[in-house]
C-alpha cells in the first residue's frame, strides 16, 4: 500500500482539530444558559398584594411590689441575733431580730442632769417684769389740758373782737356766695348733661330747642345698633366661607376618585380570581366609593347654604353701614342745635361766678379784720397740739419697742421649751434602750433585704430589713414610643413570653407621659401583674396585641432591606435575550406603614405586578443577575 504524503496527513489532522473545536463550541453555546444559571445566586420571590397587618408592641421590665415595708431600729443598739434571711415568708408578729442595749447607767444619769438644768433656766426666764407706762400717760394728760386752755382763750378773743363789717352783712354775703356758687355748679351740670345727651335733668327753658334733634338722634342710634347686631349675627352664622367649602369639595372629589380607583382594582382582582374574600373586599370598596360620592353631594348642598348665608350677611352689612351714616347725620344735627343752648348756659355760669366772687370779697374782708390780734393765740394752740402729738408718739414707740422685745423673749422661751421636750424624748429613748428588745414584723410579707448581721451596731432609725407585703399587688413598667402608645389602651391583656408555665397575667393599667425625661415624647406603660408565681425583682417580657388593619401592599418583612438612603426592596425584572429570559434585581424604595411578626405593609415605588425577592442564597445588590427558584 502506498504511504500518504506528509502534507496530506497534516491537513487531515488540522481538519480533525477544527471539527472537534467547532463541535465543542456548538455544545458550549447550547448549554451556556444552563451553565450560567448554576453560577447565579438563586432567589425566592412573591408578588406584593393586598393584606392585613396585626401589629404588636413589645417590651420588658422588672416586677415591683406595690408596697414595701422597712423595719427600722429604735435607739442605738447592737444586733444579738438575726431570725430571718432573704426570701423567707413572715407573718404579723414573727420575730425578725433580737437587739441588745448599748447604753450604760452613767449616760442616763448625765441626760437627767441636763434636763434638770434646762428646766431651771426656763423658770428663771419666766420671771421678767412687765413694762410701766405711767409717766408717759401723765405727760399725755398734761398736754391735753394745755391744749384745751389755749383753745378756750382763742375762742374768747374771737367773740370779743369788734368788726367794721357788721355780722349781718357778713352772713348775707356768705349766703349769697354759697347761692351763686351752687347756681353756677347746677348750670355746669346742665351743660354736661347736654353734652352727654341726658336731657331729662335739664329745665324746659334750656332744652326746648334741642328735644326734636335729640329724639331723632336716639332713634337713629337705636336703628344703627339694631342693624349692626343683625349684621353681626348673620356674619357669625357664616362659620365656614364658600371658598373654604369649595376647597373641601375638591378634597372630597379627590377622595371619591381614589375610592373609585380602589373599587376598580378590587373588582378587577375579584373578576380575575372569583374568591370570596376578594368579593368582600370589592363590596367594601364599592360601599366606600358610594359614601365618598354622597359626601361630595352633601358638601355641594352645604356650599349652596353657605353662599345664601354670605349674601344675607352682605346685605345686612350694607343696611348697618347705611344706618350708621344716618346716625352720624343725626349727631351732627343735634350738635348744631345744642351749640346755641351751650352758649347761653356758659354766659349764665359766668354771671353766677361773678356774683359769688363779689360776695366772697365781703366775707374775706370780715375775716381779716382781727387776724393780727389772735395770731399769737392761734400759734399757742398749734404749739400745744404739737406737744400732745409728741407725747402720743413717744408712748406708741415705747409700746412698739416693748412688744418687739416681748416677741424676742417669747421666741427664746419657745426655743427653751422645745429643747426641754427634746431632752425629755432623748432621756426616754435612753431608758427605753435599756435591756434586750425583740423586733417583730408588723405585717405579713416576704423578706426582700437583710441589712445587718449578728454583732453589728445599729443607730436609731437604721433600716434593719425590708419586706415585700403580700396582698398589695405587683406592677411592671417599660417605655414605648408615642406612635406605639397610640395603638394600645388600658385594660388590654398582654402575653408574657418568657414564663410560659406560670399562672401570671399582665393587664395594662395606665398609658402616661414619661415625666422622668421632659424632653422625650416616649410614654410609660404600667401593667398589673397577678398570679401565684409573681416574684418582686423578676424580669418579664411582654407582647401587647394591637388591632388588625388592611393595606394595599403587604410583603414579607424578610424582603425589606436598608442602607444609608433608607429602606427598600429588590424586585425581579426580566430581560429578553437571544438565549432566553434573564432576571435582574432592581431597587424599589419603600416606606414601612406597619409591621407584624412576619409581614410589613409598605408604600413607594412598588405595585401589584412587582415580583419581590424574599430570600437569596447570596447577598444581593441592585443590578445583580439572579436565578429564580424552581
Amino acid at each position: 500500500m502506498e504511504e500518504k504524503n506528509p502534507s496530506v496527513k497534516r491537513r487531515e489532522r488540522i481538519k480533525t482539530i477544527l471539527i472537534i473545536f467547532l463541535a465543542l463550541l456548538l455544545v458550549l453555546t447550547f448549554f451556556s444558559n444552563t451553565i450560567m444559571n448554576h453560577s447565579l445566586p438563586r432567589v425566592s420571590a412573591q408578588y406584593g398584594g393586598y393584606g392585613s397587618i396585626s401589629e404588636k408592641v413589645r417590651g420588658s421590665g422588672v416586677v415591683s411590689a406595690n408596697q414595701n415595708y422597712e423595719v427600722t431600729a429604735e435607739g442605738n443598739r447592737k444586733i444579738s441575733s438575726v431570725a430571718v434571711k432573704i426570701g423567707d415568708e413572715v407573718n404579723e408578729g414573727d420575730t425578725l431580730f433580737v437587739l441588745e442595749s448599748s447604753k450604760d447607767d452613767e449616760t442616763v444619769k448625765a441626760a437627767e442632769q441636763e434636763l434638770e438644768a434646762a428646766e431651771i433656766a426656763y423658770q428663771k426666764a419666766l420671771l421678767t417684769a412687765a413694762p410701766d407706762y405711767a409717766d408717759k400717760n401723765q405727760d399725755i394728760a398734761d398736754a391735753r389740758e394745755a391744749l384745751q386752755t389755749a383753745t378756750r382763750k382763742l375762742n374768747d378773743a374771737k367773740r370779743q373782737s369788734s368788726s367794721a363789717i357788721s355780722e349781718s352783712a357778713y352772713r348775707q354775703a356768705t349766703a349769697t356766695a354759697k347761692s351763686a356758687a351752687d347756681r353756677a355748679q347746677k348750670l355746669a351740670g346742665y351743660l354736661t348733661a347736654i353734652e352727654s345727651g341726658e336731657l331729662d335733668s335739664i329745665p324746659s327753658e334750656y332744652r326746648s330747642g334741642i328735644e326734636d334733634a335729640y329724639a331723632a338722634l336716639q332713634d337713629a342710634s337705636a336703628k344703627a345698633a339694631e342693624a349692626q347686631a343683625d349684621a353681626d349675627a348673620k356674619a357669625a352664622a357664616v362659620t365656614v366661607s364658600s371658598a373654604e367649602q369649595e376647597v373641601t369639595i375638591r378634597s372630597l372629589e379627590r377622595e371619591a376618585e381614589s375610592a373609585d380607583m380602589a373599587y376598580d382594582r378590587a373588582k378587577a382582582d375579584y373578576e380575575a380570581n372569583k374568591d370570596t374574600e376578594l368579593q368582600r373586599l370589592m363590596e367594601d370598596a364599592e360601599q366606600k366609593a358610594r359614601y365618598a360620592h354622597e359626601d361630595v353631594e352633601n358638601a355641594k348642598k352645604a356650599l349652596t347654604e353657605i353662599q345664601a348665608k354670605e349674601e344675607d350677611a352682605r346685605q345686612a352689612k350694607e343696611k348697618a353701614d347705611a344706618a350708621a351714616g344716618a346716625k352720624n347725620t343725626a349727631q351732627q344735627s343735634y350738635d348744631t342745635a345744642s351749640s346755641g343752648i351751650k352758649s347761653i348756659l356758659r354766659a349764665d355760669i359766668e354771671s353766677a361766678n361773678r356774683e359769688a366772687d363779689d360776695a366772697n370779697q365781703i366775707v374775706n374782708a370780715y375775716d381779716s379784720q382781727n387776724n393780727a390780734d389772735i395770731d399769737t393765740l392761734e400759734e399757742n394752740v398749734r404749739t400745744c397740739e404739737r406737744t400732745l402729738q409728741t407725747a402720743l408718739t413717744t408712748l406708741a414707740k415705747s409700746k412698739k419697742d416693748d412688744d418687739l422685745a416681748k416677741q424676742i423673749a417669747d421666741l427664746d422661751l419657745e426655743s427653751q421649751r422645745n429643747d426641754i421636750e427634746r431632752k425629755k424624748d432623748a432621756l426616754a429613748d435612753l431608758k427605753k434602750d435599756a435591756g434586750t428588745v425583740t423586733v417583730t414584723s408588723k405585717n405579713a410579707g416576704v423578706v426582700s433585704a437583710v441589712n445587718f448581721s449578728a454583732g453589728d451596731d445599729v443607730t436609731d432609725g437604721a433600716v434593719l430589713c425590708s419586706l415585700t407585703l403580700t396582698g398589695s399587688g405587683y406592677t411592671l413598667q417599660f417605655s414605648v414610643t408615642a406612635e406605639q402608645a397610640k395603638k394600645v389602651k388600658p385594660g388590654v391583656k398582654a402575653e408574657i413570653t418568657n414564663n410560659y408555665y406560670s399562672d401570671m397575667q399582665a393587664i395594662l393599667l395606665t398609658n402616661k407621659a414619661d415625666t422622668t425625661n421632659p424632653g422625650s415624647t416616649d410614654r410609660i406603660l404600667t401593667f398589673e401583674i397577678t398570679g401565684r408565681d409573681v416574684t418582686a425583682g423578676e424580669m418579664l417580657a411582654l407582647v401587647i396585641p394591637c388591632s388588625s388593619q388592611n393595606y394595599d401592599c403587604v410583603v414579607p418583612s424578610s424582603a425589606i432591606n436598608e442602607d444609608k438612603d433608607g429602606k427598600f426592596v429588590l424586585v425581579v425584572r426580566p430581560k429578553n435575550t437571544p438565549l432566553g429570559n434573564r432576571y435582574y434585581a432592581e431597587r424599589a424604595d419603600v416606606t414601612i406603614l406597619a409591621t407584624d411578626e412576619i409581614n410589613s405593609a409598605v408604600q413607594g415605588n412598588i405595585n401589584y405586578s412587582d415580583f419581590v425577592i424574599t430570600t437569596s442564597e447570596k447577598p444581593l445588590k441592585p443590578g445583580d443577575q439572579v436565578r429564580m427558584e424552581d
